[in-house]
């Protein structure tokens, strides 16, 4: 009686067939959703507050335009001093006594009003909202790094879950044939031998050692897809894993994209930009500030007699008002001179990193591109081969009904059927992770407002 060898039918069944586990008590996420949540989370807070501390800069360099009030108010004990003469020319006492009588009190108002700054204003509002844009764009590149990551992992743990049903359901059907194997050699029929029964022992062995890798893949890919949804309990959808509907332009098309639209590019050239409006703030340090300056004070002390004298500088009883236009000029040039090198120094350093990053996102648009295409030829061959591998099985197993077909034919063909249906699921993980990678590359990724 001839026997066919039912290892591989199981792990043909099992890649036909895979199980879906129980539902968890958390949420089911589709990609989507794990970007939005993981694009929501402390790395994006993070990046969001660098932007809002830009913009809080921004406010703060026009504030300067506004007048800066100083306002000031005291009470305390009034010492007693009375006039010695008609004239009070002299006092007494004439010197310190420990003598109170009533409260002394004041108060000063004191404004500030800028009027010309010569050539400070303009670069410190440039440099400010230079800075925002940077922010911004580094917040847009960190919203696609984190699209890249979720990708990783969502898809992943779909890999490793497709390979670990394939992989349970075969090995419980390659134990089970193991039996029926051990039967017929103890039979001593002559159709299946000991040798036939160490080579499925050693296809079982090889199995668990993939299913262990498998479950390992599984475990870290859901821990990185509940630390970037926030959530201890989520998981993902259960939509078995398939490629993604993604048409590939032109790498001309992607370059350009790069050197206009990647947000590390325009951070950096917004980053140049307020380094050279900084080096000309510091080169205003050469001019003069012109302000508008107000003052009014007040103090009465109610134990002390008033020498009603205008010369005099009684800190007891004064009213006060004041306006004066004020030139203030701090001339330090050589010093001066030192900062602005070095401002210019560090501006050209920010255009050359300008540059820097325009080369660099032109590489990672090249490299991305590149394991694009790559990965789509690898999943067409792959699903070519997986079609033309369940067509071998499908011949041999008509062959076998009739008796036409040898067992390890049959079993070489399994085999590699399941090993199609594995680099297939492998290579459709590769094609969508690196259609998310490509537009990344091409700052086809946005911070949420």
């Amino acid at each position: 009686m001839r026997i066919s060898c039912p290892l591989a039918a199981a792990v043909i069944l099992a890649a036909a067939a895979a199980a879906t586990p129980a539902a968890a008590d958390g949420p089911r996420l589709t990609l989507a959703e794990l970007t939005a949540r993981a694009q929501a989370g402390p790395r994006a807070k993070m990046a969001r507050s660098e932007s809002e501390a830009a913009r809080a800069r921004v406010n703060e360099v026009g504030s300067a335009l506004f007048p800066r009030v100083t306002a000031t108010a005291f009470a305390g004990p009034s010492p007693s001093i009375t006039c010695a003469d008609a004239g009070c020319d002299a006092t007494d006492p004439d010197g310190f006594a420990w003598s109170v009588d009533g409260l002394w009190t004041g108060a000063s108002l004191d404004i500030v009003q800028p009027i010309y700054a010569y050539g400070k204003a303009g670069p410190a509002r440039r440099a400010a909202r230079a800075g925002v844009a940077a922010m911004q764009a580094l917040e847009d590149e960190s919203a696609g790094d984190v699209a890249v990551e979720a990708a990783r992992a969502y898809w992943g743990l779909k890999l490793a879950r497709e390979l670990r049903y394939m992989l349970e359901d075969g090995i419980d059907q390659l134990e089970s044939a193991r039996e029926r194997l051990i039967e017929r050699v103890a039979e001593g029929t002559g159709e299946v031998t000991i040798q036939d029964q160490r080579r499925l022992e050693t296809i079982i062995a090889e199995a668990t050692i993939q299913l262990q890798d498998a479950t390992q893949g599984e475990e870290i890919a859901l821990a990185s897809v509940r630390a970037l949804a926030g959530d201890d309990t989520a998981d993902i959808d259960d939509e078995p894993i398939e490629p993604i509907a993604y048409e590939l332009a032109t790498e001309e098309a992607y370059l350009g994209r790069a050197g206009t639209r990647r947000p590390q590019v325009i951070a950096a050239a917004e980053g140049a930009r307020a380094a050279h409006a900084l080096a000309d703030l510091e080169a205003s340090e050469y001019w003069p500030l012109l302000t508008l300056n107000g003052s009014l004070v007040y103090a009465d002390a109610a134990g002390v007699e008033d020498p009603r004298h205008t010369i005099f500088d009684d800190p007891y009883h004064r009213s006060r008002v004041s306006l004066l236009l004020t030139l203030t000029w701090k001339l330090e040039p050589w010093t001066t001179r030192t900062r602005v090198a070095r401002a210019r120094a560090a501006a050209r350093k920010a255009t050359a990193l300008a540059d820097l990053a325009k080369v660099g996102a032109t590489l990672d648009q090249r490299t991305a591109y590149t394991e694009a295409v790559r990965a789509r030829k690898r999943m067409d061959a792959a699903t070519a081969g997986e079609t033309a591998a369940r067509a071998w099985v499908a011949s041999l197993v008509q062959a076998d009904a009739i008796g036409a077909a040898e067992p390890k034919e049959l079993a070489e063909a399994y085999l590699g059927w399941f090993g199609m249906r594995a680099r297939l699921a492998n290579a459709i993980q590769q094609w969508n992770v690196a259609a998310v990678k490509l537009e990344r590359a091409a700052g086809g990724y946005q911070a949420p407002n």
